[in-house]
Parts: C-alpha cells; structure tokens; sequence
C-alpha cells in the first residue's frame, strides 16, 4: 500500500531535486526522507531516481510515479476541502498561471468579478513562459493555466483553445496606422518591441525574418508586455504580441492591432487548461467556469 507521506515526500523530491531540499522544504530529516523513497522504490521494484552529483532525477518509472502522485495528493485535498467546507464557510484557493500579456488586465478583471460573488475566495496568480505555465499546470503548482502553444500539449486537459495569431501593435499617429494589413517588410522598416526570448511570439517571429533572409533586431526586449505597450504607444515602435493582451487596459485604449500577412504567425494558439484528468476542487471548478465563458464573449467580441 502507497501512503500518503510517502507520496508526499516523493513528489517534493522530484520538484526540488534533492533530498536536502526537500528536507529544507518539508522541515523532515533527510533519513527520514530517504527511507520512505527506498520504501517505494522496493515496492515499485525499480529505481524511481536516478542519483547525480549534482541531485537526483526521475527515472521513467519516476516519471510514471510521479504523474499519480500529484493527482493523488491533490485530489486528496479536494475532498478533504469538500468535507470541511461543509462544516466550516470556506471558499477555497485557486492558483492561476498565465503568461504576462494575461497578468495585467484580463485575469484580475475576471478574478474580481468572481470575488463579488464569492468574496471568500482566495487566489494566487504567477506569470512566466508559455513553458512554464505548462509545466506549473502538470506538476499541480497551479490549477489552471492560461497561456500560448504552437502545437497540441499533453499531460493536459485543455478546457478551451483557439487561434490567436501574433498582431502588430501600434499607435493611431503611427505611419502604417492606415493599413489594413501589415508584411514583414513592414515590420523591417520601423523599430520593434517584442518579449525576452522564450515567448511564443518571439520564436515565431524569429523564424519568420529567418526564412526570408531577414535580419531580426528588436529595439526594445523586455519580460513585461506593459512596457511594450506603453512604448509602443508613445514611438513609431511597433510591439508585437495579441489583442488579448491589451483588453482592458486604458493606458492601451488607443493601440490599433494589425494583422501580419506571415503564415507562420498565425500558428499560435492560445490555451486554458488544466492537469490531465484531476478533480478540481469547488472553487477552482466554478471560477474555470466563469474564466472559459469571459473569454469566449472577449474573443467573438
């Protein structure tokens, strides 16, 4: 039989890669960490680590091991949440992941309609790379995601997907306001502001200038869609990014979004998602309810 604490301490293992920082995280001697992983990994009988220099790391069968872990320790904590809430006023915690564009506007405005109505929900919300709200979203670190991907993602379950192209940003005053469409040619002709390398739109845009002998330069590289957006708004510099990203925002009000005539653009999709066949907790079920119907009135608007 697989206990809890042996999960337990197995996953924390597997998220921080060592045993002394799991101890450190747990505040559980290394032994006693230690003997529960040797205990699972002489039921399971194989290796479930592989032991490094520099740390230990999941070995196939950990990687089998640890996808059930997480979905059992946290399935085990929506009933036990379910059961006390019946007892006790509680409206639960949802634990959002979304890349930057999202972090600004769009998620806060759906998080604050949802805390009108259900005031004793608490959130968390943490921004990174299209990856690691992925990865956030299959560990259990978040329950739902919201982000980019260029193609299917697995160890999910993805509650809604649609196209959403990257778009050129610009001011109304700019040169090419007038312009129905935009080339990359265009693009080529005026400085860009685009996000840090390993974004979405950076990587398309890459390989878009790549397969036409272009030379990609940005004038402006940052972690944070907002400063884009406000150069962009003040320059003929361009910001590549999406619709979505500016819905809401006042300071971007006035930003006009062009589509780009470059088929490689418009293979992005934007995904909402959740860990692959879990058990959502009350909260975090109806908040997914809501967050799915907001953006499909934003997107068909």
């Amino acid at each position: 039989m697989i206990h809890g604490i042996a999960l337990r301490y197995f996953v924390e293992v597997a998220r921080t890669g060592s045993l002394a920082a799991a101890s450190e995280e747990l505040h559980v001697a290394v032994s006693a960490i230690s003997r529960q992983i040797a205990k699972l990994e002489q039921e399971a009988g194989t290796a479930l680590f592989e032991r490094l220099p520099r740390g230990m790391v999941l070995t196939e069968a950990g990687e089998l091991l640890a996808e059930h872990a997480r979905r059992t320790l946290l399935d085990a904590q929506t009933v036990l949440g379910e059961i006390s809430s019946r007892h006790a006023r509680q409206g639960g915690l949802v634990r959002l992941a979304c890349t930057d564009g999202f972090a600004h506007s769009l998620l806060p405005d759906i998080m604050l309609l949802y805390h009108q109505q259900h005031p004793a929900t608490r959130f968390s919300l943490e921004n990174g790379s299209p990856e690691q709200v992925r990865h956030w979203v299959e560990t259990g670190e978040a329950d739902i995601g919201l982000g980019f991907a260029m193609a299917d993602s697995h160890k999910v379950d993805v509650v809604l997907q649609h196209e959403l192209p990257v778009c050129a940003l610009l001011r109304p005053g700019h040169p090419l306001a007038g312009q129905e469409t935009l080339s990359l040619d265009d693009l080529a002709r005026y400085p860009l502001a685009i996000l840090e390398r390993g974004n979405t739109v950076r990587q398309l845009l890459e390989w878009s200038f790549s397969a036409q002998g272009k030379v990609f330069s940005p004038l402006l590289s940052s972690g944070h869609s907002s400063t884009l957006h406000r150069f962009a708004a003040r320059t003929d510099t361009i910001a590549l990014g999406s619709r979505l990203a500016i819905h809401g925002l006042p300071e971007c009000s006035k930003l006009l979004a062009k589509n780009i005539d470059e088929p490689l653009l418009q293979q992005r999709q934007l995904q909402l998602m959740t860990m692959q066949d879990r058990r959502l907790p009350p909260a975090v079920s109806q908040f997914l309810q809501l967050l799915a119907q907001q953006l499909r009135e934003v997107l068909a608007d």
